[in-house]
């Protein structure tokens, strides 16, 4: 099979890593895999999808400006695509991490019926409103008029298959495919938690609490810095760690905020690591705290399980899927529960091995891979096409 992956942007975060880890296992299934995305987000992808190993297409060099220069991308985007599809003979096309990808892949298909098309959604963001943003509610209604003539719709927890499903979407067929995590690379480390508390000057008796993911307001941040001003005032041996980074102005701001509400030294701001530093990451922590209002399925959970860290995570999308009943739950934006959350967690001391032993039996990168082989081969069985 000759399958093509297309995003909407190519950065070092969870999607990349989906896509990267899912393309090398197909090829390693004797399946012809590409890349394509419409553009970059810096130059951190190429730790994720390293084009030396992979080919990797780019599209244009920036983010377009305004609407007019979003019109111009998509219909550029949609022209170049085809011409990729055709020079390659792709027989699968892969729409996945952003709203953009579903309406190029399903423009550049149109009248290639050789081609089949698939989509892939990673979010459970709800419907857009028109008065609000008008781009998003185009792309989103033009998605769901034509999902009916598209093959196959992936969604990467049963919590989102739901949500695509209110919001309207109607593919031919649909399924759940879990992202899988490296189990190989993110397992229990003595030696890198040592490395990485030492580096950030975390003694022993201390336990640390982190938040691992990009500087974005979906992400959560204020509340986890709320809740952490709430944990410091109950429990002196706490110190808290943000690990990711992102613009300038919200990096600022989120800085600005932790030191209103007194954290000072008890919270250390680490910047991004490189994605082979992860494992360490997390084997730094006590326990890994999620408080994003929005996720697909979280793979930092999965990551930080797998190297038997206990979890906290907001209740949205596919989280409590991945946690299933080895960790805490707490609804998203209110920072009082996610500390009780976290003390209760603490208290717990869940076994390292039984929190591993869920990822590497349930969201391993092989299972990710057939389950993904086999529903890609069940629409060429079917023969069915755009």
């Amino acid at each position: 099979m000759r399958i093509l992956f297309f995003l909407q942007s190519l950065n070092q975060g969870g999607p990349e890593r989906n896509v990267s880890d899912l393309a090398h296992g197909l090829e390693r299934r004797g399946h012809h895999v590409a890349v394509a995305a419409l553009h970059t987000l810096g130059v951190g992808w190429r730790q994720v999808l390293d084009p030396r190993s992979l080919p990797v297409s780019i599209f244009f060099r920036d983010t377009p400006r305004n609407a007019i220069s979003a019109a111009s991308q998509l219909v550029g985007a949609a022209r170049r695509l085809r011409q990729l599809l055709q020079a390659q003979r792709i027989e699968t096309v892969y729409c996945t991490a952003g709203p953009v990808p579903p309406v190029v892949g399903w423009l550049a298909t149109a009248h290639l019926p050789a081609v089949r098309l698939v989509w892939s959604v990673v979010t459970t963001l709800g419907r857009p409103s028109w008065h609000q943003n008008l781009r998003s509610w185009l792309l989103w209604r033009f998605r769901v008029l034509v999902s009916p003539t598209v093959s196959l719709l992936i969604s990467c927890s049963e919590a989102v298959q739901v949500t695509a499903r209110a919001q309207g979407y109607r593919c031919q067929r649909q399924c759940v495919v879990y992202p899988g995590v490296d189990v190989e690379s993110f397992r229990p480390g003595q030696a890198g938690r040592g490395l990485m508390r030492n580096e950030w000057g975390i003694t022993a008796e201390k336990k640390l609490i982190g938040l691992v993911g990009r500087l974005d307001p979906i992400k959560g941040h204020p509340v986890f810095l709320e809740a952490a001003r709430i944990l410091a005032a109950k429990r002196a041996d706490l110190v808290f760690v943000c690990v990711g980074d992102g613009p300038e102005p919200y990096r600022r701001q989120l800085r600005r905020l932790g030191a209103e509400l007194g954290l000072g030294e008890r919270l250390i701001w680490a910047g991004s690591r490189a994605y082979g530093d992860m494992p360490d990451v997390y084997n730094a922590l006590d326990l890994l705290c999620l408080a994003s209002h929005s996720e697909g399925l979280g793979n930092v959970i999965g990551e930080a399980m797998a190297c038997g860290v206990p979890c906290v995570a907001t209740r949205v999308g596919g989280v409590p899927e991945v946690i299933g009943g080895l960790g805490i739950t707490v609804p998203p934006g209110d920072p009082a529960a996610l500390a009780r959350g976290v003390l209760a967690a603490l208290r717990a001391n869940p076994r390292p091995d039984e929190l591993r032993e869920h990822i590497v039996v349930n969201f391993g990168i092989e299972a990710m891979v057939e389950a993904t082989e086999r529903e890609l081969d069940a629409l060429t069985v079917s023969g069915e096409a755009v």
